[in-house]
């Protein structure tokens, strides 16, 4: 089993994938998870060249994509057999996920006209504002609606939408201890969904 991780700040190694490496080590860590061996793969895409979808249609024809970009890499990725769950991380930019993040999202498009290859997958959402309420909801749920559209399995962090986190707190957002909570839970969670359904 494995889950994903996709880390969609333009800017690599600030918030954002601090609170995604959270969140995918709460995954290895939670005890069924670990037993079971969950593997966590953790791709960033701020250093990737691409852009959205163009509707094309090349993905009618097959799980591709007419786009000669960096998402080539990630499409076996995401079409492994042996992948159980996605969670994407996003800054809040404008009240909403990054150009990037859907970007991303909009790309994927190829595995729902190939059978539906998320379904059942399970979804998770870490959003990260720029002051501890500073759009997370929206952005999670934004995030959630695009999951849906794949008809995956929306996982919450047990109590919340999903991981929000604080980039601006004033100790540093390495000391957001709620935001890291929240996205630690949503790895919990994921894990324990995981290995619930895969028996």
């Amino acid at each position: 089993m494995k889950i994903i991780g996709v880390a969609a700040s333009p800017r690599e190694n600030k918030s954002t994938r601090f609170l995604l490496e959270q969140c995918l080590d709460a995954v290895k860590s939670t005890g069924e998870a670990s037993e079971r061996h969950i593997e966590v793969e953790l791709i960033d895409l701020a250093p990737l060249k691409f852009q959205g979808c163009i509707a094309c249609d090349a993905c009618k024809k097959g799980v591709l994509c007419s786009q000669q970009d960096d998402f080539q890499s990630l499409i076996p990725k995401f079409a492994d057999p042996e992948l159980v769950g996605i969670i994407m991380a996003t800054p809040v930019y404008m009240g909403c996920m990054t150009s990037r993040a859907k970007a991303f999202i909009d790309r994927t498009v190829l595995y729902r006209r190939n059978g539906f290859m998320l379904k059942n997958k399970l979804g998770g959402v870490i959003a990260v504002g720029g002051s501890r309420n500073g759009g997370q909801e929206l952005t999670v749920q934004a995030v959630h609606a695009a999951m849906m559209i794949h008809d995956m399995i929306i996982v919450g962090d047990g109590d919340h939408f999903g991981g929000a986190g604080w980039a601006n707190h004033p100790d540093g957002y390495e000391a957001d201890t709620t935001g890291i909570a929240s996205a630690r839970n949503l790895g919990v969670r994921m894990g324990e969904v995981a290995t619930t359904l895969r028996g």
